[in-house]
């Protein structure tokens, strides 16, 4: 087993820990995924689609700013 083959080794390793690890389902106004970034929880219904607060905030500058 050489040098290379024990990074290897570990980068699987750290991988099969990444997919063990899943972000809590945060609880917000709707169960809907957020068009923005794709979580659940979600507050806001804006042009409908269902949004974060902080996506939101961010689609709306974007969209003030392409006028």
């Amino acid at each position: 087993m050489g040098l290379f083959d024990r990074i290897k080794a570990k980068k699987e390793g750290m991988e099969a820990q990444k997919g063990k690890q899943k972000a809590p389902a945060l609880e917000g106004k709707y169960s809907e995924a957020c068009a923005l970034c794709g979580g659940t929880g979600t507050e806001k219904k804006w042009m409908g689609q269902y949004w974060h607060k902080k996506c939101v905030r961010i689609a709306k500058k974007g969209a003030k700013k392409m006028i």
